[in-house]
């Protein structure tokens, strides 16, 4: 048993105490520095909720059913909880949500906004919004119009800013029209790790700005879970605010906007719980939060005011950020190495900006001097060009082959006149622009682009049309008229005529306005771009070589990036460089330049080896025509000398059979006949035998003239005559002996060409082994059968003779002839015998097409 049980789990308790109480030491509520111009703790059971700064400014309405006192995280006390409202329909801005107000009641007008001088920035412009959340619904699930944190807004002309989340999943902080300043940011909240949102952790939100009013990223957007080990803030995004905030105050609201008036109320309540809430007057370090253990963070870093701030010289770096080559980005860019593309005509857009050299990019952009960046891509531009930010609507003119002949961009950044908090509920504004139609131009392709990565934002038209110049002209493009049907009813849909595309298509969509739909772009990911598409076959009423006016209704709230792009459509083959620099508004030379070599292969047809291996070819083709033809010419002169040569063979053979056969018959008929006459009267008997032997020779010389004649006929030159003719002789040969003959042959065998001497040898063959069969085999049977297997002739001749035996036979029976004649014609004898069994003989040849025979 362990000693001293008692106190070993005394020991055990009160170390884990200990531990849960230095995690919650961790988490203490901030106390006010000098930087910090609002805190509220939220801790109250009711308001006032006091704020921790001397002379500070308490927040007094609870309005709509927020409720104090809820949970909140280990040390920090409680809560607020905004999910709640006191009537009006959820999504609709007659809403009456839960909201925190400095002034005890909503009103319409400047009583309820916060009191003149009320501070929020800094002495140099800078601030921090923070404020740690926790979700009751999923943004997505929400069905408010929007999740406001932090807002300033009036009933008039005192709008100043909104620190809000979208359903959309976005981090929003949206300079209003009466702040003084344009721009903002956006970024998308993590959808995947440790920060992405649910309902159960509690979130760190913040957006800070550092006071240099125009220079690029001056906005940062932060979103943490509290509790996830975080080191410092999570940076999502980045944004631009045009300037210092001006200083008007409006109605200050935590959880909601404030703005009360006849149709409008307190549409945007948070849905979930709000605490710690701090106004700081500089931008505070990632690592300046409550989260952080305290020896872990940062002092802020001041900017000196504008009487203190001493303008140095600019030093910055211009950075090719991406290349896309036809709207896909390039591969890598190795250091110092050309972009090689294949042949083509291609589309190229260049993506650059300013890099600070140090690695603070707010403390390097302390200055506010006016930069602007210019281009060049030698071989295409005479002369540099300057470049452009923000989104853009495209207009583009297309030959028949789908090249651009023709383009204009015209670019969107800032906020457009009528701008309130989204796309649905701004006020569209018209815009006219010209454009040109080239004389080969065949179509017409408009392009909604978000523009480079860093881009972020809104922006939407519900209308666009081409028109000739001149009021009350109809449109003449075939889709840009946007209404409400089934495949317009959702963000997701696509009216027709129009696609999405880019790195990221979501980021298009349906923007669902209360009169009409249009098409959209909503983008706060600093990463991607989207874009609509539409391209359409000019109508035959719309004229080639004139101006016409390109009309839209737009509506946006565009964050232009650091980001500068440069577009080039249907750069030909050849070697280019593209040329960057950065000029401030002086004229000087504000960064080093930016150079990338490009080359684009020609097409096969113009390389430098073409034209040498195309005569070489030629060369060698004409070389092998002239081979081949004379080649051919000797094929065809062997092919007639063999002919001739086989001709000659068949006429001395003949000659030779005439010779041998016909004149030994003649010769014998001759003798026959002087022999007759002699004894016709001395011995009439003997003159009878003789003309009895004259008669059979003359028989035999006819049937001999007639096998003669059989094979120099032309016309006997073929497989099913070989066939018929041995037939006969077969039957001719064996009639009236003791030999019974039983054939085999098929009935049906192809007039396959035969040459004369082929079928000569074959027939003299199956005759001379006829007569061996006659004079040696004494009465038997025998079979012949011939059979044919597309390419070779197979003739056996089996009898069931007296036989013989091959080996001591002394070749009386003329195997040597037939073995002789199929080698001549390229075949093969095979003969098997043995006393008392038969014998079988087997010729065999092969056929081909003889020459000059068809």
């Amino acid at each position: 048993m362990r000693p001293f049980p008692f106190l070993h789990h005394c020991l055990l308790t009160f170390l884990m105490f200990s531990g849960m109480h230095a995690a919650r030491a961790e988490l203490a509520p901030y106390e006010a520095d000098g930087d910090t111009l609002h805190l509220w703790h939220l801790d109250e059971s009711g308001p006032p909720f006091a704020d921790e700064i001397p002379g500070g400014r308490p927040m007094v309405g609870l309005l709509n059913g927020a409720r104090a006192e809820q949970e909140a995280l280990p040390g920090l006390g409680k809560s607020v909880s905004f999910n709640a409202n006191a009537g009006g329909t959820s999504g609709t801005s007659d809403l009456r949500g839960a909201i925190l107000i400095s002034a005890p009641s909503l009103n319409n007008g400047a009583d309820d906004n916060a009191p003149a001088g009320f501070r929020y920035f800094g002495p140099d412009g800078a601030f921090t919004y923070e404020m740690v959340v926790k979700l009751d619904v999923l943004p997505k699930d929400s069905t408010q119009i929007a999740l406001d944190l932090l807002t300033m807004e009036g009933d008039g002309a005192d709008r100043i800013f909104n620190f809000r989340m979208e359903k959309e999943g976005f981090l929003v902080f949206v300079p209003l029209p009466h702040c003084g300043a344009s721009g903002g940011a956006i970024a998308t909240i993590p959808t995947s790790g440790p920060n992405k949102p649910d309902t159960e952790h509690w979130f760190h939100v913040a957006v800070s700005y550092n006071g240099n009013g125009g220079a690029a990223n001056n906005l940062k957007l932060y979103w943490t879970r509290v509790g996830g080990g975080a080191v410092v803030a999570n940076h999502i995004g980045s944004g631009t605010l045009s300037s210092d905030l001006n200083g008007l105050v409006g109605d200050l609201a935590i959880g909601n906007e404030a703005r009360e008036f006849v149709g409008n109320a307190e549409a945007e309540p948070f849905p979930g719980l709000i605490d710690e809430v701090r106004i700081s007057g500089v931008a505070r370090h990632p690592s300046d939060f409550f989260f952080i253990p305290p020896e872990q963070r940062r002092n802020p870093a001041h900017v000196q005011t504008d009487a203190q701030k001493v303008v140095p010289p600019p030093e910055f770096d211009l950075e090719l950020i991406d290349v896309l080559v036809d709207s896909s980005s390039a591969i890598p860019l190795g250091a110092g190495k050309p972009l090689e593309l294949s042949a083509g005509l291609h589309r190229l857009d260049f993506d650059f900006g300013f890099r600070p050299e140090s690695g603070d990019a707010g403390g390097s952009l302390q200055t506010a001097v006016d930069m602007k960046l210019r281009c060049q891509l030698e071989g295409v531009d005479d002369q540099w060009q300057e470049t452009e930010v923000g989104m853009g609507l495209v207009f583009q003119a297309l030959d028949s082959n789908n090249r651009v002949v023709s383009q204009s961009r015209f670019p969107t950044v800032g906020r457009s006149e009528g701008w309130k908090t989204t796309l649905e509920d701004s006020a569209m504004t018209r815009r006219v622009e010209p454009v040109y139609l080239p004389a080969n131009a065949k179509k017409l392709k408009l392009i909604l682009n978000s523009g480079s990565r860093d881009t972020t934002g809104f922006f939407a038209i519900d209308y666009i049309g081409l028109q000739m110049a001149g009021e009350g002209n109809p449109s003449l493009l075939e889709n840009g008229v946007f209404t409400y049907n089934a495949y317009t009813t959702s963000p997701a849909g696509s009216p027709a005529g129009w696609h999405r595309g880019g790195s990221d298509p979501s980021i298009a969509r349906m923007i669902l306005r209360p009169d009409r739909p249009g098409i959209g772009l909503v983008d706060g990911d600093q990463q991607k771009f989207g874009e609509w598409t539409a391209v359409q076959t000019l109508l035959p009423a719309i004229q080639n070589t004139v101006t016409y006016s390109l009309v839209w209704y737009e509506a946006y709230n565009v964050i232009g990036g650091s980001t500068h792009r440069a577009t080039y459509v249907n750069v030909p083959p050849g070697e280019y460089t593209f040329r960057a620099i950065g000029l401030t508004g002086m004229g000087g030379v504000a960064s080093d330049e930016l150079s990338l070599a490009i080359k684009i292969h020609p097409p096969f047809w113009q390389q430098v080896w073409f034209l040498p291996v195309v005569t070489a070819a030629c060369v060698a083709l004409f070389a092998g025509a002239i081979f081949s033809s004379h080649r051919s010419r000797s094929k065809r002169s062997m092919e007639r000398l063999r002919f001739q040569n086989a001709l000659e063979k068949d006429r001395t053979r003949i000659a030779r059979d005439m010779h041998d056969d016909l004149g030994s018959r003649v010769t014998f008929i001759n003798m026959s006949a002087a022999l007759a006459q002699r004894d016709i009267e001395r011995a009439p008997e003997n003159a009878r035998r003789h003309l009895s032997k004259m008669t059979e020779s003359a028989r035999d010389l006819i049937v001999a003239m007639d096998g003669l004649v059989w094979a120099v006929d032309p016309a006997h030159d073929t497989l099913d005559h070989l066939a018929s003719h041995l037939t006969r002789l077969a039957e001719e040969m064996f009639r009236d002996t003791s030999v019974r003959c039983r054939m085999d042959i098929p009935s049906f065998l192809p007039a396959l060409p035969l040459g004369s001497d082929v079928r000569h040898h074959i027939a003299l063959a199956v005759k001379e082994s006829f007569h061996n069969v006659l004079r040696h085999a004494g009465p038997c049977e025998v079979f012949f059968s011939m059979e044919f297997d597309g390419g070779r002739i197979l003739i056996t001749i089996r009898d069931t003779g007296v036989g013989f035996d091959p080996a001591t036979d002394e070749r009386g029976h003329g195997l040597d002839n037939l073995a002789e004649r199929f080698k001549e014609i390229g075949g093969a004898c095979k003969i098997s015998s043995s006393p008392g069994s038969g014998t079988s003989i087997v010729l065999s040849c092969g056929v081909k097409e003889t020459p000059g025979k068809k």
